[in-house]
């Protein structure tokens, strides 16, 4: 079943032509990738979605699937017991945000590695 168009408009929309994990920018080979894995009971949900280049899901060295403990560390994938509307993400620049439903994020403060 299709991803509702609207919920990937927000996605697409919030990326703002870039990687949510690389920062790279966005070409033809994008993914939409859920942070809570449907195997997990993930759902299509603008929180649970991240638009990332297919090497960063799951064909690079550091991808997202190769390397699911660095994953969930940095929230681009979170275990069944979370939600990710309450998981903190860690955008391209370090910055620890968390993703909103209408497709903004709000900034916890901080950034990733820092004391």
């Amino acid at each position: 079943m299709a991803i509702d168009s609207k919920i990937v408009q927000k996605v697409v929309s919030r990326a703002n032509g870039y990687c949510e994990t690389c920062g790279g920018n966005a070409h033809e080979s994008m993914a939409l990738h859920h942070r809570k894995l449907k195997s997990r009971g993930g759902e299509d949900s603008v929180t649970n979605l991240i638009w990332i280049h297919h090497g960063c899901h799951n064909l690079n060295t550091n991808s997202i699937h190769l390397n699911p403990a660095e994953a969930e560390r940095k929230g681009w994938m979170v275990g069944s017991w979370q939600e990710p509307a309450e998981t903190p993400f860690v955008q391209p620049d370090g910055s620890i945000v968390l993703l909103n439903e209408d497709g903004t994020i709000h900034h916890l403060g901080g950034k990733d590695g820092e004391e």
